[in-house]
């Protein structure tokens, strides 16, 4: 109940927090015996991140009491400049996995009769889920984690939200049949683990180098939707091994084009000219891996 708590308490308090309402979602989603995604079931475990933070904000800091305290979650800037670097990064990744599958002898691109709408559905899925369900996340993790966890250094912070946002679905994994419920969880679970963290460089050199969330919750939306849009287009008798090892959400060719897509994210805003920094307590990026001053 301290408006001058550290950083690093109110990071071990949320993480906390929200690791119980991800416990807690999952169970309640179990009760409700629901056997595929619903936008009911997704809303209730998406939105604890946020749940989590305002919180944190307005029980425990009190600090969302005050307009500095909202500024800290980066809404009020939207750094539309950055939106095509973020939505086509996260495209791209997606999209590259997918062409791989494509050209091996697993899976064949299929063009459905119904394509536009399946486009036209990916942006009005992009645009909704990020004022809905996206936004419920990247509040708690980009928006509030990730400032409090500054200090300990860019690489370490990046890391470690990385780690508790995996942590975080562990539960709707295990306890639901509505999220990656086909593969062997012995390899689902390092390859999911291994593309959040790398995601979470991407989202976070997108929320660190704009000092906005609005562009991770873009980069985040385009992810989510471009899965089921390249799955549209994808025909194949193996849908296990393309949907969960090699593409899909976070098959192996998704971790590897998400780390090149984590670099090419982090080289365009840290040399692209005129670019706004970041106001305190969210530092601008640096070359280096430390904080910066």
């Amino acid at each position: 109940m301290s408006p001058n708590m550290s950083d690093s308490k109110k990071a071990g308090i949320f993480t906390t927090l929200v690791l119980a309402l991800s416990l807690l979602a999952a169970l309640t989603v179990r009760a409700m015996e629901v056997t595929s995604e619903t936008f009911t079931a997704v809303l209730i475990f998406m939105s604890t991140p946020t749940i989590a933070a305002l919180f944190m904000m307005l029980v425990v800091t009190r600090d969302g009491w005050s307009r500095a305290g909202w500024r800290r979650l980066g809404l009020a800037r939207s750094r539309r400049r950055t939106w095509p670097l973020a939505g086509g990064a996260s495209l791209m990744v997606s999209l590259v996995a997918s062409a791989a599958v494509w050209a091996s002898p697993l899976a064949d691109l299929h063009v459905p009769s119904d394509a536009i709408d399946e486009i036209i559905n990916f942006a009005i899925n992009v645009a909704l889920m990020s004022f809905t369900l996206v936004l419920g996340e990247e509040l708690g993790w980009r928006g509030y984690l990730l400032p409090c966890l500054r200090r300990a250094g860019r690489n370490r912070a990046l890391v470690a939200v990385g780690l508790v946002h995996a942590a975080w679905h562990m539960p709707l994994i295990f306890l639901t049949p509505i999220y990656h419920s086909d593969g062997n969880k012995l390899l689902v679970m390092p390859l999911f683990t291994g593309t959040v963290i790398a995601a979470s460089f991407v989202f976070g050199y997108l929320r660190l180098g704009t000092g906005s969330v609005w562009p991770a919750v873009l980069a985040h939306s385009v992810h989510n939707a471009a899965w089921a849009l390249l799955g549209a287009f994808t025909v194949t008798s193996h849908p296990v091994i393309v949907e969960e090892y090699l593409a899909g959400d976070n098959g192996v060719l998704v971790l590897l084009t998400t780390i090149l897509a984590a670099w090419w994210v982090r080289h365009r805003l840290v040399s692209r000219e005129g670019l706004v920094r970041v106001a305190a307590p969210v530092p601008a990026l640096s070359s280096g891996g430390g904080p910066t001053n």
